[in-house]
Order: C-alpha cells, then structure tokens, then sequence
C-alpha cells in the first residue's frame, strides 16, 4: 500500500517572530531602568534570543559608559 501524499502535514506550533533591533535597544534600556508592564517582558523574552540579547547588553553598556565619561568631562572642564 502506498502512503497519501494528499494529506496536510501535522499543525506546527507557530513560530516567533525575531524581534528587530529596535525592539532589542528598547528592551535592553527599559530593562535597564527595571520598568515595563509583564506583558511587555513576556512577549520580548519570547521574541528575543540569547545573542541579541548579549549583543544589545554589550552595546548598551558601552553606550552608558560613555555617556557617563561624558558627564565627568563636562563636569571637569
């Protein structure tokens, strides 16, 4: 007996969506001043993955860190 190749293949359960980097910045600053609604941390930690994650707290910390250099500057001078 041949198999039917007429059939639909099994549901898949729906893929997220990769978040952009926008999404990541906003995540990582919003993160960093520890403000958002649940729904707004559910739905970023099921969009984000593990790299933009690592990759959007690399680039924030450089930017903090250089704004605050900054602020010492002109606080200095």
């Amino acid at each position: 007996m041949k198999p039917d190749t007429n059939s639909t293949p099994p549901d898949k359960p729906p893929v997220a969506k990769k978040a952009g980097a926008g999404q990541v910045m906003a995540t990582m600053f919003w993160g960093l001043l520890m403000i958002g609604k649940k729904g707004t941390w559910e739905r970023d930690g099921a969009t984000l993955t593990l790299r933009q994650v690592v990759l959007g707290a690399l680039v924030m910390t450089i930017v903090v860190i250089g704004i605050l250099l900054l602020l010492v500057r002109f606080a200095l001078s």
